[in-house]
C-alpha cells in the first residue's frame, strides 16, 4: 500500500526524485530477495543430516575465498606492476571494488600462488638473476573469505657481460672491416643491449638476432643468416657473447613477379612499388614498396616476399595485389551540436580508363556548409611516391558574421616521403561572393566579391600509427594570395599545428596540442572574413561555443537596442588543449573518460598578440569508441570570461549565454 501511495504523491511526478525513488525500490527488492534466499538456503540446511558439514560447504560455496590484495617487496630491477603483469594472481582495484555487485573473479588459489614464484624467478633468470630466490606469504584480510598475498624478492647479483665479441663466417676478413663500417651495422652495434658491462638477458637474443639480420638486408645481403651463442658463469655471474653472422653476397633485384587478378597491367604495378631491376637489394626497400603500393587508391591487398631460391648475387622477388572494387558509393552521416546534422555521399570510379587512375564525385552538406566537387586523382604522377588530384568545387557556407559563395579548382601535387612525412603543393583559382551578416540576417549592401589566386604549401609529419599510439604530430601550412599580380586580394597566411601524445600506461593517455595563425596583410578588416582565423568551440578551446572566443561586434536595431555580440575574426591566433584519457575496459571496453585545460585568444591585429590576452575553459567528458570512432561528449567551463563572452553590453547582462558549454562530436577533439 505504501509503494501506491508513493507512486500516486506529487513527489513523484519530478523526474530526478522519480529515478532516485525506482533506484531505492530496486535495491530494496534485491535485498529481500538476498534474504528470502539466505532463508530458504538455512531452512533446507536444517532438515540435513550432518548440518554443520553441509553448512560449512555451502558457505564455502557462497563466500569464496578470494585474493583481496597482492603485494611484491624486495624487488629493486623491476617494478611491482611489471612483476604483477607476469603472474596469475591478481587482486581487484579500486573501481573493482565499488562494483559491489560483481562478486565473481580473483579467486584464491594456493596452487597458482606457487607456479606464480616459478614465473617470476623464470622472469628474473631470463633477465640475467640466475641467484633469484621467490618465496610467498599469505595473510588473512579483514574478512575471513579474504586473502592477502605477498611475494618476496631476493634477487642477487645480476650476471654481468664480459665479453662480446662479433664473428663473421665464411667471410674475408678485410669484407667483414668493410661491413662494420655500413651505417646500419653502426646502429645495430650501438643499440645492443647485450654490450660489455651491462646485464646479459637471455630475453635480448631474438631482438639482437633480428637488429643484425635486419642491418645486414639492409645493406644488401638478402641471404644473410645471424644465430647468438653464450658461455655463462653462474658463479662468477660473467658471460660471454659471441653474435654470429654469415653474410653471403650482396645481392640486386632480378624478376620481380606480379601475382593477382588485375584491371592494370603488371608494370604499373612494379612502377608502383618503386623497386627496379639492377637496384641493390634492401629490405627497407622492400617495406617502402609495400606501403607504396597499399598507397595506390586501386591496391587493396599488397605483399611482398622472397620466393624460395638458392642464394646468390641476385635476388628475385613476388608481389602479390588484391585489388579494390572498381566502383563504390559511400554514406555518411554524424550529428554534432555546432554543424548539427551532417551528411556526405561520394561515388568513385578506381580505374576510369584502365590507367589506374581515380575519378569521384562528392557532395556533403550540414547546417553550416554544403559543399560538391570533382576529383579526378594521378597517382604515381612524377614519381611512385607523388599524386596529382584536380578538383574543381562549388561551395556555400553560412557563418554568424558573413554568408559565402565560392567557385574554383584546385590542383594539389602530394609527396609521400615516408611513413611519417607528406608533403603537398596546391594552387587554388576562385570566385568568392561574401555577404557580412549580422547573426541571422545578411546585409544586403554589404558584399563583395572577389578572386583568390592562391598557392599553399602544407606538410604532416606523424608519429602516431595504429599501431603506435604516441609520438609527435606537426603540421605547418602556408598559403600566398595575389602572387604574380594574380587574385583581387593579397595575403599570406601561415599556421603552425603541434601535438604530443604521451602513453602514460595500457590506458591512460596525455593529449597536448598547440595551434597557432598568422594573418600578413593590410587592414586587417581589408581581408574577407572568410580569411581571418577565429578559435573556440568542439576542437578548439571548450566552454566556448563555435568561433565566439576573441574579438567580437555588437549588433543592435534601428533603435539603437542592442541585439546580439559577432565574431569578427582576426590576424593572429594562438590557442592551446591539454587532455588526459583513461579508459575503463573494467565498466565497458571502448568507454573512455576524460579531463582538459584549453586556453588561448583571437587578436585583430597581429602586433597585438600577447598570451595574457589568453581566455580558458576546463571541464571534462565522456568517449566511446564505436567502429565508426570515437562519440565524444564534453562538458566546458569558462575560467574567466569577459563582457562580450557572457553577452553583457555597457554593463547590462542580457543573459543567452553560460558560463558552461556542451559539446558533442564524433572524433577526438585533437
Amino acid at each position: 500500500m505504501w509503494i501506491r501511495a508513493l507512486v500516486l504523491s506529487p513527489i513523484y511526478r519530478h523526474p530526478i526524485l522519480r529515478i532516485c525513488l525506482l533506484l531505492f525500490l530496486g535495491f530494496c527488492l534485491l535485498t529481500l530477495n538476498g534474504l528470502s534466499s539466505e532463508a530458504s538456503y538455512a531452512s533446507s540446511s536444517a532438515e540435513m543430516p550432518g548440518d554443520d558439514a553441509v553448512t560449512f560447504a555451502a558457505f564455502d560455496e557462497i563466500r569464496r575465498t578470494q585474493v583481496r590484495k597482492v603485494k611484491v617487496e624486495g624487488n629493486e630491477t623491476f617494478s611491482d606492476m611489471v612483476l604483477k603483469d607476469n603472474i596469475a594472481t591478481e587482486a581487484p582495484g579500486f573501481f573493482r571494488r565499488v562494483q559491489f555487485w560483481r562478486r565473481g573473479g580473483y579467486d584464491f588459489s594456493e596452487t597458482e600462488v606457487r607456479r606464480d614464484v616459478i614465473r617470476i624467478e623464470r622472469f628474473y633468470r631470463r633477465r640475467g638473476f640466475y641467484d633469484i630466490n621467490v618465496t610467498h606469504q599469505i595473510e588473512e584480510g579483514k574478512r575471513e573469505h579474504q586473502r592477502i598475498v605477498t611475494f618476496i624478492v631476493q634477487e642477487g647479483e645480476p650476471t654481468i657481460v664480459d665479453n662480446l665479441e662479433l664473428i663473421f663466417e665464411n667471410t674475408d676478413e678485410d669484407f667483414a672491416e668493410e661491413i662494420k663500417e655500413f651505417r646500419d651495422f653502426q646502429r645495430a652495434r650501438s643499440s645492443n643491449p647485450l654490450s660489455e658491462g651491462r646485464r646479459y638477458e637471455v630475453v635480448r637474443h631474438p631482438d639482437i638476432e633480428a637488429n643484425y639480420l635486419n642491418a645486414l638486408r639492409n645493406s644488401g645481403f638478402a641471404f644473410a643468416r645471424t644465430r647468438i651463442e653464450a658461455e655463462v658463469d653462474t658463479v662468477a655471474r660473467l658471460a660471454d657473447v659471441r653474435v654470429i653472422m654469415e653474410p653471403k653476397q650482396i645481392a640486386t633485384f632480378r624478376n620481380i613477379e606480379v601475382e593477382g587478378d588485375l584491371t592494370v597491367s603488371e608494370s604499373l604495378i612494379r612502377y608502383q612499388s618503386g623497386i627496379r631491376e639492377g637496384q641493390q637489394y634492401s629490405l627497407r626497400r622492400m617495406r617502402d614498396g609495400q606501403q607504396l603500393l597499399f598507397r595506390h587508391p586501386l591496391v587493396r591487398l599488397a605483399t611482398l616476399s622472397i620466393p624460395e631460391q638458392e642464394p646468390g648475387e641476385f635476388v628475385d622477388i613476388r608481389i602479390r595485389i588484391r585489388e579494390q572494387s572498381l566502383r563504390s558509393v559511400q554514406v555518411l552521416a554524424g550529428f554534432g551540436n555546432e554543424e548539427l546534422l551532417r551528411g556526405q555521399v561520394s561515388w568513385t570510379h578506381r580505374n576510369p580508363f584502365g590507367n589506374g587512375h581515380r575519378f569521384s564525385v562528392t557532395t556533403r552538406a550540414s547546417f553550416i556548409e554544403q559543399r560538391a566537387n570533382l576529383e579526378y586523382l594521378v597517382p604515381g604522377f612524377v614519381n611512385p611516391r607523388s599524386n596529382l588530384s584536380i578538383s574543381p568545387f562549388g561551395v556555400r557556407r553560412i557563418e554568424e558574421n558573413f554568408e559565402l559563395y565560392r567557385a574554383g579548382i584546385n590542383n594539389n601535387l602530394t609527396y609521400y616521403h615516408s611513413q611519417y612525412l607528406i608533403g603537398s603543393v596546391s594552387y587554388e583559382f576562385s570566385r568568392n561572393d561574401e555577404t557580412a551578416r549580422d547573426g541571422r540576417s545578411s546585409i544586403s549592401d554589404s558584399t563583395q566579391v572577389y578572386n583568390v589566386s592562391a598557392l599553399r604549401l602544407g606538410a604532416l609529419y606523424n608519429e602516431s600509427t595504429s599501431e603506435r599510439g604516441q609520438g609527435w604530430s606537426v603540421r605547418p601550412f602556408a598559403e600566398f594570395s595575389g602572387f604574380a599580380g594574380t587574385g583581387s586580394i593579397n595575403y599570406q597566411r601561415f599556421s603552425l599545428d603541434v601535438r604530443r601524445f604521451i602513453d602514460f600506461s595500457s590506458t591512460t593517455k596525455l593529449a597536448l596540442r598547440v595551434d597557432s595563425g598568422l594573418l600578413l596583410s593590410g587592414d586587417p578588416f581589408s581581408t574577407p572574413a572568410n580569411i581571418r582565423f577565429y578559435s573556440g568551440g568542439t576542437n578548439s578551446v571548450r566552454g566556448y561555443s563555435r568561433r565566439q572566443l576573441g574579438p567580437k561586434r555588437a549588433v543592435t536595431d534601428e533603435d539603437g537596442n542592442f541585439q546580439q555580440y559577432v565574431p569578427i575574426g582576426g590576424q593572429s591566433m594562438l590557442m592551446f588543449n591539454s587532455e588526459i584519457r583513461q579508459d575503463l575496459p573494467f565498466l565497458l571496453n571502448g568507454l573512455q573518460i576524460a579531463g582538459f585545460l584549453d586556453g588561448g585568444q583571437v587578436w585583430v591585429n597581429y602586433t597585438d598578440t600577447n598570451p595574457a590576452d589568453f581566455k580558458y575553459g576546463a571541464g571534462g567528458g565522456v568517449r566511446y569508441m564505436s567502429p565508426i570512432g570515437p562519440i565524444r561528449l564534453d562538458i566546458g567551463w569558462k575560467l574567466n570570461p569577459g563582457e562580450e563572452d557572457l553577452n553583457s553590453f555597457e554593463g547590462q547582462s542580457f543573459g543567452g549565454v553560460n558560463r558552461w558549454a556542451i559539446h558533442f562530436s564524433i572524433g577526438q577533439a585533437f
